[in-house]
């Protein structure tokens, strides 16, 4: 199964006003984004720290016998990341401006992965 950054932000960005860029990270580390006009970020340098970020995450959880990992937030001064598990080893990472309802944007991201994990089938 392969999700598509542009395909993902598109979708989202419908709900979610405040989305400025989507990573998608394989499992075997290639990515690819999609992010707003004027949104600068270092797309390179973010998916292979992220993607370590997240493994160590998913790492304590199943180390402590929390169970496995399935999202994980980070919230900086100039954005709140959102990262979902896609089914096998890759993860979707959703970059917000600082105003974006955390509630909201987990709710949007959750249904978006869901109907999309289910169309390919």
């Amino acid at each position: 199964m392969r999700f598509e950054a542009a395909q993902l932000f598109n979708s989202l960005k419908k709900v979610v006003p405040d989305l400025k860029a989507t990573v998608v990270i394989s499992g075997t580390g290639e990515f690819e984004f999609h992010r707003a006009p004027g949104f600068e970020f270092d797309a390179d340098t973010f998916a292979a720290e992220y993607t370590t970020l997240f493994r160590i995450a998913q790492r304590t959880a199943e180390d402590t016998k929390l169970g496995y990992a399935s999202e994980q937030i980070l919230i900086t001064e100039r954005a709140v990341l959102l990262a979902r598990r896609l089914r096998g080893d890759g993860i979707a990472v959703f970059l917000c401006g600082t105003n974006q309802q955390l509630g909201r944007l987990r709710y949007e991201v959750r249904m978006l992965i869901r109907t999309s994990e289910q169309s390919t089938f």
